[in-house]
């Protein structure tokens, strides 16, 4: 249970945009599944914990109206030297207009998005996390795909 700590931490990070309310929020994650399950951590799946965590969120968002906000940090990228300055900067604007259209998403939609493809859960694990059926996961990914590309592609027209 423990070798999932900094993932449980990076995910409430990028839930509320705050480190230190995210490293609490990570603390009070794991008293709760301790609480609740005593000492048996053994088998205690991951998606419980992603769960656990987005509650506790959705129940500080609750007392203090407002506090989620999606956050994405601006992906590192190195640079081959041979690369052009024009390219870069295409790069980066292309990689700013990603971030916009997922920041337009349903609520929902935008959570499975981020789940799926930043951080590589699979549909089962993501309809565990959210409380929903695997098939309304798969549907949530494929509408945000074709409306993050639809929004992508509009500029271009």
């Amino acid at each position: 249970m423990i070798e999932y700590y900094d993932e449980i931490s990076y995910y409430l990070l990028k839930l509320t945009g705050d480190k230190t309310l995210a490293k609490d929020l990570t603390q009070e994650t794991y008293t709760k599944v301790l609480e609740l399950n005593g000492n048996n951590t053994t088998n205690i799946p991951k998606a419980y914990l992603y769960r656990t965590a987005q509650n506790l969120v959705i129940d500080k968002a609750r007392k203090e109206k407002g506090l989620i906000q999606t956050t994405y940090e601006d992906e590192e990228h190195s640079s081959c030297e041979k690369e052009s300055t024009e390219w870069i900067i295409y790069n980066e604007k292309e990689q700013e207009r990603l971030k916009d259209s997922i920041r337009k998403l349903p609520t929902q939609m935008k959570k499975t998005f981020i789940l799926h493809y930043y951080k590589g859960f699979s549909r089962k694990e993501i309809a565990s996390i959210m409380n929903i059926t695997v098939n309304a996961a798969g549907k949530n990914i494929t509408r945000a795909t074709l409306k993050i590309k639809e929004d992508m592609q509009k500029e271009y027209q």
